[in-house]
């Protein structure tokens, strides 16, 4: 990740990996390499690595790629991913840095993917021409942006609209801004790319529903302080009114909600 706004600190990292990858990072990365297939001996930057879920699927599916390295701004996110560093054989390297300049020299890498992370990124067509500088000339992207903004945090801003503040409303939506198809696809061949193809994915992801669980995961949230300077009860009467919108998506004590995604691939021109 290169927006500050999104540096988790203490144990998110670790809150991370157990519940946002365990209920969307490894589904939507498996779903997305039934779509991109690594070839033998190709050196792949997985860039805004996050805790290391898609260099951990790409090293058990693809055994004989040549190199995996995961890059991420946050040192907590990559101190994970160095716990779980998958032990197939492929040879993995985590570094710290910027999507917005990365730390490798021109023409390193065959493959460029990228999960849920240009998202974050302040100025992304900068990021795009960097991931473009690290590929070799003719070689992949594939990346993964939301799609539209799933119905459980559409819900969750218009409450904090209501009860905190527009700012903490805005912060929970900041990472959909990349939802437009062909505002996406001007982006991409803006920064050097060609041969793009685009196609939705769809994880349905469960998450808690009561709304003690959603007062608490407010409280892990980038908007946690704004969160934090109102009262309990409003706190409480937002997870409540989160909890009975969503009813119809209710499965025993979770909702189901589903989250959709562009999968973008293009190829260095």
């Amino acid at each position: 990740m290169a927006n500050t706004q999104y540096q988790l600190e203490g144990n998110a990292p670790q809150l991370y990996e157990r519940e946002t990858v365990h209920t969307l990072g490894r589904p939507l990365a498996e779903l997305m390499f039934s779509h991109v297939i690594l070839q033998a001996g190709e050196r792949v930057l997985d860039a805004a690595c996050g805790t290391g879920i898609v260099t951990r699927v790409a090293a058990q599916r693809f055994h004989h790629l040549a190199h995996i390295v995961g890059v991420d701004l946050n040192p907590g996110m990559l101190e994970v991913a160095r716990a779980h560093t998958p032990t197939t054989g492929v040879p993995v390297e985590w570094r710290q840095g910027d999507l917005s300049a990365l730390p490798f020299p021109d023409n390193r890498f065959e493959v460029v993917l990228c999960q849920q992370g240009l998202q974050f990124v302040p100025a992304p067509g900068a990021a795009l021409r960097e991931m473009r500088r690290g590929l070799v000339p003719g070689r992949r992207l594939a990346f993964t942006v939301f799609r539209e903004v799933p119905v459980y945090y559409a819900v969750l801003a218009d409450a904090l609209a209501r009860h905190v503040s527009a700012a903490a409303a805005t912060s929970c939506l900041s990472r959909y801004t990349l939802q437009e198809a062909t505002t996406l696809r001007t982006l991409v061949e803006a920064a050097g790319f060609g041969a793009i193809t685009m196609r939705v994915l769809e994880v349905k992801r469960r998450m808690p529903a009561s709304a003690a669980s959603i007062v608490e995961a407010m409280a892990r949230a980038p908007y946690a302080r704004d969160v934090a300077a109102v009262e309990e009860a409003i706190r409480h009467a937002i997870g409540q009114e989160v909890s009975a919108a969503l009813h119809t998506y209710r499965e025993g004590a979770e909702v189901v909600i589903p989250h959709r995604s562009h999968l973008v691939q293009a190829q260095r021109a």
